[in-house]
């Protein structure tokens, strides 16, 4: 796990060179997916991962019912020298239900938070409820111990079929208080610790103007809060187009129209709250269908570094200047007049696009950080696919119903099969094989043909 070499791609460069120095470190394994990353107090860096075995994928008490079993659970890294060299990854034994791990560090308290689901339609094998909860990881000594924090129904007050759905990461109020977003169905909460993290009480939130009609899901989802350069509380949400509706009109609203059935071309809107997290309001949509997982860092009094995550191959005409699945960044200026300058028309930085648009389905999720030597640090999930099924997908062999059907019935995660995903829409069927296709090789690991792999990139931004 060495680094080596890797000079990152500006796309349209303006004030940017056309390349950055970076290097590149690829971990071992083969299912270590969605990477997210922090900085400790000491400046070691602690890298977690969503981890999975192949055997592990069962039917379980949790899942008699469902279609799929998935099991996934966390994997903890860590580097003593900015992210060159890597530990062992250990097993988390408080999370070992779970997935999408995301990290928040204050001080000497470092938290770890996963979403678990202990029903829906792809149950964990090891979790504790019979719901989507998540659960709130909390060490004092760097990662060494943990204790934990269930958030559940019964904290929450979800009702029946409510989504308990937290932020992705948790922010500091000005009074030294902690805040978690949560959404719980249709409404939208926060949990709050006044002390740093040991216990949490739920309080009531208002984003006015914004709703989620026909479909139980609330504006907290994987979202991101941060302070802008000036100090104002912001957050990122990842938001549904085809359901969400404003009662104002969005700014830079990128919706194209058209119901696609899929998550992956979901997209994000920024929020500002102007009294510490009671309420928020929309300012404005943020790029194209298909940008989420963002992340934060600033810069100077006036700018920020915005990395985001390229989840699918985004709609011709809806802003992408570099359509491939991967990480990308972008520098962001908060003018004098609180405007925020989200630019995805130049200097965009390319952290990575390896992921085959025929198998586009795992690529990307990492966040952004600073070493204490002052680089820039991304890590990010890209797939393994073995050859042979990588020129099926190329020459779009999973639009054949006996190929398709052929590899789905040597998996037992996934139902579904050819069938299920015909559609008159000829562009939105394709689309549906080619991603379920993918799934089938990336999370189902069929036939052994495919998997996840994480890398770690570290990078120096510098200006023409």
């Amino acid at each position: 796990m060495n680094p080596t070499p890797y000079p990152l791609q500006v796309a349209n460069p303006d004030q940017l060179p056309s390349a950055l120095d970076g290097s590149i470190t690829r971990l071992e394994g083969t299912f270590n997916f969605k990477p997210h990353v922090g900085v400790l107090a000491n400046g070691d860096i602690v890298m977690f991962v969503a981890h999975a075995h192949a055997e592990e994928k069962i039917t379980s008490h949790n899942a008699v019912l469902s279609e799929r079993a998935l099991s996934s659970h966390v994997v903890m890294y860590r580097s003593s020298d900015d992210g060159k060299t890597w530990s062992v990854g250990r097993h988390i034994r408080e999370l070992l239900s779970g997935h999408e791990p995301s990290v928040s560090i204050f001080g000497n308290t470092l938290f770890v938070k996963v979403q678990s689901h202990g029903g829906g339609w792809y149950p964990d094998p090891y979790a504790e409820r019979d719901h989507v909860y998540a659960v709130l990881a909390r060490s004092e000594n760097g990662g060494e111990t943990f204790d934990r924090f269930i958030i559940d129904a019964e904290f929450t007050g979800a009702k029946k079929d409510d989504v308990i759905d937290c932020a992705r990461e948790i922010i500091q109020l000005k009074d030294g208080r902690l805040y978690m977003a949560i959404g719980v169905g249709n409404t939208h909460r926060a949990a709050i610790s006044a002390d740093d993290g040991k216990t949490w009480e739920m309080q009531d939130v208002e984003i006015p103007g914004c709703h989620y009609l026909e479909t139980n899901r609330a504006f907290f989802s994987e979202s991101v809060p941060f302070r802008s350069p000036s100090g104002r509380l912001m957050m990122l949400s990842r938001v549904d187009y085809s359901f969400a509706t404003f009662d104002a009109p969005l700014a830079f609203d990128p919706s194209y129209g058209k119901m696609t059935e899929s998550d992956n071309l979901d997209g994000e809107v920024l929020f500002e709250s102007k009294d510490e997290g009671m309420s928020w309001e929309p300012v404005r949509a943020v790029g194209f269908p298909s940008l989420m997982y963002p992340s934060i860092q600033l810069l100077d009094e006036s700018r920020m570094l915005f990395t985001f995550t390229v989840r699918e191959v985004p709609p011709k005409g809806t802003g992408s200047i570099h359509p491939k699945v991967g990480v990308q960044a972008v520098v962001v200026e908060e003018k004098a007049d609180g405007t925020m300058d989200f630019d995805l028309s130049k200097d965009v930085i390319v952290i990575d696009d390896c992921t085959p648009d025929a198998m586009r389905n795992a690529g990307c999720f990492g966040n952004t950080i600073t070493t204490r030597d002052g680089y820039f640090f991304t890590p990010f999930s890209y797939p393994m696919i073995d050859p042979e099924i990588l020129e099926i997908a190329n020459n779009k062999g999973y639009m054949d119903e006996a190929t398709y059907d052929h590899y789905a019935s040597m998996q037992t995660t996934y139902a579904g099969r050819y069938k299920d995903y015909v559609r008159e829409d000829s562009e939105l069927m394709e689309f549906h094989l080619r991603r379920n296709f993918s799934a089938l090789f990336l999370y189902a690991q069929c036939a052994n043909k495919g998997g996840i792999a994480t890398a770690t990139v570290r990078w120096k931004l510098t200006e023409t």
